[in-house]
C-alpha cells in the first residue's frame, strides 16, 4: 500500500515537472533554443519564445537586444506561424510588449519585405492590421 502511494506521488511530481513547466519572462534559455531553430520552430516553441517578453525585461539589456533581434528573425522566417501563435495565445503573452518591440527594431531590418509577408498571411484581419501598423511605425522611425 505504501509503495503505491510513493509511486503515485513520484509519478505526479515527475509529470508536473516535465509537462507543467512554465516559461519565465526574460528567459535567456528559451532565446538560445529559439535562435538555434530559426525557420524550423513549431507553434509551441514560438509561443514559448513569445511568453518570455515582458515589460519587466526592459532593464535586462542583453535579453532586450537578443529578443528584439530574434523576434524579427522569427517573424520574418515563419511569418504565418508566428502570427497564428500570437493570435492563439494573445491572452497569455504580453501582447502590448511584443507590439512595442515590433514598432522599435534595434537593428536595421527590412521592414518593407516583412510587411509584404504579413499581408500575405491568413490570420485575423484585425491582428494583421495591428502588426502592419506597428511595422509602419518601425519603418518610419528608421527613415529618420
Amino acid at each position: 500500500m505504501n509503495f503505491k502511494i510513493v509511486f503515485w506521488t513520484l509519478l505526479t511530481l515527475a509529470s508536473s515537472s516535465l509537462f507543467g513547466q512554465t516559461i519565465k519572462k526574460c528567459d535567456g534559455t528559451v532565446l538560445h533554443l529559439t535562435s538555434g531553430k530559426i525557420g524550423k520552430l513549431n507553434q509551441k516553441e514560438i509561443t514559448d519564445f513569445l511568453l518570455t517578453f515582458g515589460k519587466e525585461c526592459r532593464d535586462n539589456v542583453e535579453y532586450t537586444e537578443w529578443s528584439n533581434e530574434l523576434l524579427f528573425d522569427v517573424l520574418s522566417n515563419q511569418t504565418e506561424l508566428t502570427l497564428k501563435a500570437i493570435q492563439k495565445e494573445k491572452n497569455k503573452i504580453d501582447f502590448d510588449e511584443i507590439l512595442d518591440v515590433i514598432s522599435s527594431p534595434l537593428l536595421d531590418e527590412n521592414i518593407g519585405k516583412l510587411k509584404e509577408k504579413v499581408k500575405g498571411t491568413k490570420v485575423d484581419a484585425q491582428l494583421k492590421q495591428t502588426i502592419l501598423d506597428k511595422l509602419t511605425i518601425a519603418q518610419n522611425s528608421n527613415k529618420n
